[in-house]
C-alpha cells in the first residue's frame, strides 16, 4: 500500500507519526527515512530515535529555502543518499512492514528526486510488503496516480498569518 499525505494544511508529518506509533504498537518494524528536517530541532525526532522497532535516518537537513548558504550540489547528493538508503532497504530485504518517506515530495517538487526513479524504487518497495507513507507538500500527479490512498491537509486558518511565530510542541 502506498500513502500519500499532501497539502497546505499543517499535519502531514504528525499523521505519519501516528501511523508509525499505531504500527510499532502491533509490533510491526518500522522505518523512516526524513529530509530537510534538521537533527533534534523537531521534538518527534526525540522521542522517535529511541523507540524499540524502529529505524530512523535523516538527509538533507536544510532546504535551501531555510538557509541560502547551501549549495544545490549538496542538497542533490543528500537526497541521493537517500535513495540509496530506500535501494539499501529494497537489495537486503529489511523486511520492514511500514517506511515512512518524510518530506520527499518536496524533494520531488523541487526536483532534487527525479520522479521516475522514485516511483521505481516506491514500486519495488511496495512490492516487498511494506507500506510507505510519503509526505510533503506538492505531491506530484505521477505519484498520486500510483497511490492507493492519498490524502490532502488543507489549510483554512492558521496563527503564523496573523504574524504569531511557530510554536515549539505544536510546529516543530
Amino acid at each position: 500500500m502506498i500513502i500519500v499525505n499532501t497539502g497546505n494544511g499543517k499535519g502531514k508529518t504528525t499523521a505519519a507519526i501516528g501511523q508509525v506509533v499505531r504500527a510499532l504498537g502491533h509490533n510491526l518494524r518500522v522505518c523512516i527515512i526524513q529530509l530537510f528536517k534538521g537533527d533534534s530541532f523537531y521534538g518527534e525526532q526525540n522521542i522517535l530515535r529511541n523507540l524499540d522497532g524502529l529505524d530512523f535516518f535523516s538527509f538533507a537537513k536544510e532546504h535551501p529555502n531555510f538557509n541560502h548558504n547551501l549549495g544545490l550540489g549538496v542538497i542533490l547528493k543528500q537526497c541521493l543518499e537517500a535513495l540509496d538508503k530506500i535501494r539499501e532497504i529494497i537489495k537486503e530485504n529489511k523486511g520492514y512492514d511500514l517506511v515512512v518517506l518524510e518530506e520527499f515530495n518536496i524533494a520531488l517538487r523541487d526536483k532534487f528526486i527525479d520522479i521516475d526513479i522514485f516511483l521505481k524504487l516506491v514500486k519495488e518497495l511496495s512490492s516487498h510488503k511494506s507500506k510507505i507513507i510519503i509526505t510533503g507538500r506538492g505531491a506530484p500527479q505521477e505519484l498520486i496516480d500510483i497511490a492507493d490512498l492519498v490524502t490532502e491537509m488543507k489549510e483554512i486558518k492558521h496563527p503564523y498569518n496573523s504574524g504569531v511565530q511557530a510554536q515549539k510542541g505544536i510546529e516543530y
